[in-house]
């Protein structure tokens, strides 16, 4: 779990981040005072050990003068050859004579309690200097965290006023304002809370259309230039003494000057009406990032404050008082009543009181104020590359065929394992696509999936390294057909291909290990569910692995196809090999309905877990029943061929009962999931908020409308992948179809994030934090790896000449050889078209 003083250090404003609570300090005398307590229990435990070894020999009374070793053992006396005993002091002491035996014993008694005395103001003095520094660092983190509080709320305080007195006096300029004046007008109803615009479209109607404003400037220029020339001609017409010239010169301009005066009027209301819709902004972005600091703070004391109670359990409760909620920010409710105004007043003032459209167009989009640099050209020119090479495989191998009447691509005895690598491709680009949009809609997927900031890539980091991987994929698909069809030299056989790609996505799963160790640790707490606690990321991930099924198969198929050594095997284009394994019964009948219903396992087992870890029934329970039903239909259709011969079982008319109930159990699942997806992992469906949920983060309702259709349409084709292939059933999908479905439900599964984090951003649906709120993500300046690193001009155009010349060279390469071949095939030629 990644620790929140990185998530502090994530999410801190740079202009700011002096005013954060300094977590790091309070958490390192923390630290030392844990190390503190822990040598104090260690000497407690000496001290103990001691004064017991002290206190375990028998007492002077009990000694047996006859038993020497008791005597030696009790009294510390030495005995001699002679039976007489020698004292510690060196003087000798006869056995037979007990009351010298007992004197010398009561000697030694006082000695052992003046050494007793000694030893415990010894062990007195340690203690005392344990405990003082232990009491000094529990001060010294008691005054450091006053004045952290005091720091923080007033620098809170402060910049909440400031902020209010800007509105105050941004609602005053309007109201006085001789031009807006009659523009924006006070609402009566809702006093100084809302001013809402007139009826007059004029300001409406530029805002709204910003290419009207591209030529404001140039429309001024031209009206002062109008009048000038005006001017110039009543001037040249009094000179000339034509006096009715000018008169007329001026009279024919009044109508113009009248439509000019409106016409600047017009533009000063524009310019001004910008002026106020830029404050606005400002403001707005300005109590979003307030709240964030309120959060991350008030987290920050939390979470403090409670691993100060762990490490010092004497002081228990201390802080308790001191870290309520309305002592520590009021967790930012005035600035969302602050934020709710400005709000407020942007839609009545811009948007026709849409405030939806008002909130979308106030929220910095990621990138404001980012220049453009080389890395968007390298990207576009990489782009293109997978573009063309996609069009090529897409006609010469697929379209090409088809037309000629011969096997594609698809029929070749390796494509399973392209389908497997495609898969992790295509689950690569949709990853980009969602960090895109979760960073365009501030949804902060960083911190809900607990992540290390300092190894999260950006969207446009995921998408370049996308691309690249696109490029190898289809460079090495295009060589195997070409191997295959004889169109290149056979130097080496053609599985080698595939092979080459397989290495090569290997590589990609283990580098670069900083970013790949954290993956597989994940995936590993994913897989042994049971065993571990699952996090709302972990959760995710089997999610995300029920939508893999298909890909899984491909995998599971290309482990054979490489444990076998098949790649090192010559095909033919024409020849669709088979493999001895793929019908055998471990494969077919074990291992492929294992690798189908594994990932529903996984979720069945998390959902269990979380029962456990919460003893909240609902919804963990009802969630491990739609995986549980999901299972049944996987092991339906992994023994259907078992009653596939029973066609004697039938009900009345003839009707199929196994083919019913499978029917049944196939849209009851269905139904299930998709019912869950809109109510549970969306919150959406509440009737009071037009059939959607209370907050939304996505701009349009309609988005949320098409992502319910699609996701309703994807589930039943979801619940079709469940089945394993070539099982026999009359209802699995056909293995053409097979690429088709596994990009559909994987295209499913990621529209499906899009809205699973909106609803645990918004309310903390799974209930996986203590404090509900999450801040929003910005990009707040700070040198993290998933901040976009250019690259410099020079090295991006060297590679687009190093691309353009190797192309240009294999073209040229291409017709020369194209040339010679028919050189020599004319030569074998006779004149009258006949060959030898």
């Amino acid at each position: 779990m990644v620790e929140f003083g990185l998530k502090l250090e994530d999410n801190k404003v740079s202009e700011w981040s002096q005013h954060y609570l300094d977590y790091e300090k309070l958490k390192a005398i923390l630290k030392k005072a844990k190390s503190a307590r822990q040598n104090y229990e260690e000497f407690l435990k000496r001290r103990t050990e001691k004064r017991g070894s002290f206190f375990g020999s028998p007492t002077a009374s009990s000694i047996d003068l006859e038993n020497e070793e008791v005597v030696n053992e009790t009294t510390n006396l030495i005995v001699s050859p002679e039976k007489k005993v020698m004292s510690p002091m060196g003087s000798q002491v006869d056995l037979s004579d007990p009351s010298a035996v007992h004197e010398e014993v009561q000697k030694q008694k006082s000695n052992s309690n003046l050494s007793l005395t000694r030893l415990s103001n010894y062990f007195s003095r340690d203690e005392r200097s344990y405990t003082t520094k232990i009491e000094k660092l529990s001060k010294e983190f008691e005054d450091l965290l006053a004045v952290e509080l005091d720091k923080t709320v007033d620098f809170y305080k402060t910049r909440l006023s400031e902020l209010d007195i800007r509105l105050e006096t941004l609602v005053q300029s309007v109201a006085q304002s001789s031009i807006l004046a009659p523009t924006f007008v006070q609402d009566e109803d809702e006093g100084n809370a809302s001013i809402t615009a007139s009826t007059s479209p004029k300001v409406r109607q530029h805002s709204k259309q910003p290419s009207m404003t591209k030529g404001r400037f140039a429309s001024v220029v031209s009206i002062v230039s109008k009048k000038i020339r005006k001017e110039k001609k009543i001037f040249d017409a009094l000179q000339k003494g034509d006096t009715d010239q000018a008169l007329q010169i001026e009279l024919l301009s009044i109508d113009d000057d009248d439509e000019d005066e409106n016409h600047v009027e017009n533009e000063k209301v524009l310019a001004e009406a910008n002026s106020i819709k830029r404050a606005l902004i400002d403001q707005y972005r300005t109590t979003i990032l307030l709240k964030n600091f309120a959060i991350m703070n008030y987290t920050g004391f939390i979470k403090i404050v409670k691993k100060h109670d762990k490490t010092l359990p004497q002081n228990k409760g201390k802080f308790k008082s001191l870290i309520k909620p309305e002592k520590l920010f009021n967790e930012g409710k005035e600035v969302d009543v602050l934020s709710q105004r400005l709000v407020r007043y942007f839609a009545n003032w811009f948007c026709e009181g849409d405030v939806r459209e008002a909130t979308t167009e106030m929220l910095p989009k990621k990138g404001d104020g980012l220049e453009m640099d080389w890395s968007q050209l390298r990207l576009g020119y990489r782009m293109g590359m997978c573009a063309v090479l996609a069009l090529w495989v897409c006609w010469d191998c697929i379209w090409g065929l088809v037309s000629d009447g011969n096997t594609t691509i698809g029929g070749r005895a390796a494509f399973p394992v392209f389908r497997a690598c495609g898969g992790l491709l295509l689950l690569q680009w949709f990853w980009g696509c969602s960090v895109f949009i979760w960073s365009r809609y501030r949804v902060n997927y960083i911190y809900l999936f607990d992540l290390d900031p300092r190894i999260v890539s950006s969207a446009m980091s995921i998408f370049e390294d996308a691309v690249e991987n696109t490029l190898v994929f289809l460079l090495v698909m295009l060589l195997y057909y070409k191997a295959g069809a004889s169109d290149i030299p056979q130097w080496i056989p053609t599985g080698w291909f595939p092979m080459f790609l397989v290495l090569y996505t290997v590589t990609q799963l283990i580098f670069p290990l900083k970013t790949r160790i954290p993956m597989w640790g994940a995936i590993w707490k994913v897989v042994t569910a049971p065993l571990n606690s699952p996090s709302f990321f972990h959760g995710y991930i089997g999610d995300i692995f029920t939508s893999m099924v298909k890909v899984f198969q491909d995998i599971a198929w290309t482990i054979c196809w490489v444990c076998s050594g098949q790649f090192a095997t010559y095909e033919n284009l024409r020849d669709r090999a088979t493999f001895p394994w793929e019908n055998a019964h471990w494969y077919k009948n074990f291992l492929i309905p294992i690798v189908c219903l594994f990932p529903l396992l996984i979720r069945f087992n998390q959902c269990l877990r979380r029962y456990i870890d919460t003893g909240d029934r609902v919804p963990h329970l009802p969630n491990a029943g739609k995986y549980a039903l999901s299972q049944t239909v996987t092991l339906f259709g992994a023994f259907h061929p078992l009653y596939m011969g029973l066609d004697q079982q039938r009900g009345l008319f003839g009707i199929d009962l196994f083919q019913v109930f499978w029917m049944l159990i196939f849209v009851t699942s269905s139904l299930y999931s998709f019912t869950w997806d809109v109510f549970m992992d969306w919150g959406l469906g509440r009737k009071k908020y037009g059939y959607l949920g209370p907050t939304l983060m996505y701009p349009k309702k309609n988005y949320y409308f098409a992502v319910i259709g699609i996701d309703l349409v994807l589930r039943f084709m979801w619940v079709l992948t469940l089945l394993p292939p070539s099982s026999g059933a009359k209802f699995e999908v056909p293995s053409y179809l097979s690429a088709v479905t596994m990009m559909l439900e994987l295209f499913r599964r990621t529209i499906w994030g899009f809205l699973r984090l909106e609803n645990e951003h918004r309310s903390n649906a799974a209930g996986f934090r203590r404090v509900s709120f999450v801040p929003l993500h910005f990009n707040t300046g700070h040198g993290h790896k998933y901040s976009d690193k250019k690259h410099g001009g020079q090295s991006v155009l060297k590679e687009v000449v190093l691309v353009s010349i190797v192309v240009l060279g294999i073209c040229v390469s291409s017709i020369i050889a194209a040339q010679s071949a028919n050189a020599r095939h004319s030569q074998f030629t006779t004149s009258d078209g006949s060959e030898f």
